[in-house]
Formats: structure tokens, C-alpha cells, sequence
């Protein structure tokens, strides 16, 4: 017999600041860590950047694209972005189990999804879908860092020797927000969702369970206040034959 309930795993701030529970920070710090320092909010100027820098590279007028002339740029994009994975990690390949063309129309679905999403008052609504899909195709958090690194790599060779520094870190803090609201998603890993936990995840919130099928019970003492109360604490029977042989209670009644 259990008990389930809900927590809150991540919230939004009124300025647009994202704020995971400790374990999905620690999560997320310790898959992704090459975006585990980005300050996770997004600014209005930071969000210009990456769109225009995106709307560059899609329309083909980046230096580097000029001098390509690639008959498609959004093609040779998602073309050079997917080889530059499968090249650095061939094992993540069986996970893209479609063509590379239905592939870059997701890639690029994600990117105008990551930059159009941020900092909007129900970004994590939003990107709730895209991280049960994620899970669905059995993408683990730790890719998440290797597409991060190849994503802002493909951004700079695309767009040539105008992406500046401060242009790469705008990318970097875009893709970490966005990664962040997904963590708490990716971590439970649920691939089919419920529509009660669809629910609670646009609200940010996880379901939460507690297993009351104990068998031994003992009162505690403990302080309220100024005051002692004495309530009825559980107790496993595993964890009751490691204090007594048998597994009786050691506290008299």
C-alpha cells in the first residue's frame, strides 16, 4: 500500500528565472556539464541574438553560408549538425531511427522551439512534450551535453567569423534553460505518460509515492514546540532486525 502525491520539481520566477528541485539539479549538473554553470534566465537581448543569428544561417546569408552557397542552408545544416554526432558518438545512431531528413525537420523544429520558448511565461508547459518525446525515443540526459557541444559547434562553422563570443554563450545559456525545464521529465524517464502526469508536469510537478505496507510500528517522542508529543513511527522489518533479533519492537508500550 502506498501513498502518492505531488512536488514541485521546478518553477518559474516572475523575472523568468528557472529553479529546479536540488536532486534534478544535481542531475542536470551531473549529465550536462559543459552547461551546468549557464545562470538559468534567459534575457530578452539574449534571445534576439539566437534568433537572428538562426535566421542568418536558415536564409543563407552568414559569411561562412556565402561562401558555401549550399543549395539549401537549413539542409546543410542539419546534414553537417548530424554527422558531427554520429562522428563523436556512433552508439547515439540507432536512436535516429528515421530518415536524416524527418530527423533535421525535428532538429530544427527544437531549435525555433528552444528559441522562441525561453523566457515565456509558460515555457515549461511548452517544452513538456518535447521531453516525454525525447524519453519515448530513449535519448539519455547525458546526450543531452554531447548535442549541446555539437549544436554550438555547428552554429559557429555555419555562421563564420561573425559568431563572436558573446554570441556562443547566448547559444549555450539558451540551450542549458531549455535543457533544465526538460531535467525533471528526463529524469523520471516516463515515456507514456498519463494525462494526470502530463498535467502535473506543465504545472512543473511530480508525482511522488510513499510505501506504508510496514509491519512494525513503535512510538517516538518528538518536540513540538515548547512541548513533546508522543506519535507512531514505522518501521520496515529489515530495518527492525538490524536493532533486535526477531524483529520486536525495543520500545515498551
Amino acid at each position: 500500500m502506498g501513498v502518492t502525491y505531488s512536488v514541485q520539481a521546478i518553477k518559474q520566477t516572475k523575472d523568468g528565472m528557472v529553479i529546479l528541485g536540488v536532486r534534478y539539479k544535481r542531475y542536470f549538473e551531473e549529465k550536462c556539464p559543459d552547461f551546468a554553470m549557464v545562470h538559468p534566465r534567459v534575457s530578452k537581448d539574449v534571445q534576439q541574438m539566437v534568433l537572428a543569428n538562426w535566421a542568418a544561417i536558415s536564409s543563407g546569408s552568414t559569411p561562412a553560408m556565402l561562401k558555401l552557397k549550399p543549395a539549401s542552408p537549413v539542409v546543410y545544416f542539419y546534414d553537417y549538425f548530424y554527422g558531427m554526432v554520429f562522428e563523436k558518438a556512433p552508439s547515439v545512431k540507432p536512436l535516429f531511427r528515421s530518415s536524416i531528413i524527418v530527423q533535421g525537420k525535428a532538429l530544427i523544429n527544437i531549435i525555433q522551439s528552444i528559441t522562441n520558448a525561453v523566457n515565456t511565461p509558460n515555457v515549461i508547459e511548452k517544452v513538456c512534450d518535447l521531453a516525454f518525446r525525447h524519453n519515448k525515443y530513449g535519448v539519455k540526459m547525458e546526450y543531452f551535453n554531447l548535442l549541446g557541444r555539437c549544436l554550438l559547434e555547428a552554429m559557429k562553422d555555419c555562421t563564420g567569423n561573425t559568431f563572436t563570443d558573446e554570441m556562443r554563450e547566448a547559444w549555450r545559456a539558451v540551450y542549458a534553460y531549455m535543457v533544465m525545464v526538460m531535467t525533471p521529465i528526463l529524469y523520471h524517464g516516463e515515456a507514456n505518460p498519463t494525462e494526470e502526469t502530463k498535467e502535473l508536469s506543465r504545472q512543473g510537478r511530480v508525482k511522488q509515492s510513499i510505501f506504508t505496507n510496514f509491519t512494525y510500528w513503535h512510538h517516538r517522542t518528538v518536540a513540538v514546540g515548547p512541548a513533546a508529543t508522543s506519535i507512531m513511527c514505522p518501521a520496515s522489518p529489515e530495518a527492525m532486525e538490524s536493532i533486535v533479533p526477531q524483529g520486536q519492537c525495543p520500545v515498551k508500550r
